[in-house]
């Protein structure tokens, strides 16, 4: 079995976020992740149609999770660090992908809410899958 050497993928990671295109879509990323963050704070002090305290408590624990995660990510992601890549993966994958599907009925209180989270499992999965396609080929 061929172990990971890590040094070598983050000289890949730096040597792709270079490139112009994934400079610019880091960026794009970075907004929208900033966008995520006041809907959380839009969330946490009731502005957006439920009142925080009437919502699950994994639901809240997971606004101040993505908050924090958001502000953090948006900030290395514009920066152009390379460890922000494999926190942004991480982070929508155990954050938002792996609750929004595993735990799906905890976050629907209304009929609604189940066309939500598959607006935003369907937008979180596009937006990694175009990264990985400028990573991957680099022009």
């Amino acid at each position: 079995m061929q172990e990971i050497n890590f040094t070598s993928i983050h000289k890949f990671l730096v040597s792709a976020i270079q490139q112009s295109w994934t400079a610019v879509y880091l960026k794009v990323i970075a907004i929208a992740l900033l966008y995520g963050a006041t809907v959380h704070v839009s969330n946490i002090f009731g502005l957006t149609g439920t009142p925080w305290l009437a919502t699950p408590l994994l639901w809240r624990s997971l606004d101040m999770m993505l908050l924090i995660f958001d502000i953090v990510t948006a900030i290395a992601l514009w920066r152009g660090m390379a460890w922000s890549i494999w926190l942004l993966f991480g982070g929508i994958l155990l954050l938002q992908i792996l609750p929004y599907t595993l735990l799906r009925s905890h976050f629907i209180l209304k009929p609604e809410d189940a066309q939500v989270l598959n607006s935003l499992l369907g937008t979180e999965i596009l937006l990694l899958s175009v990264l990985i396609l400028l990573l991957v080929f680099k022009k």
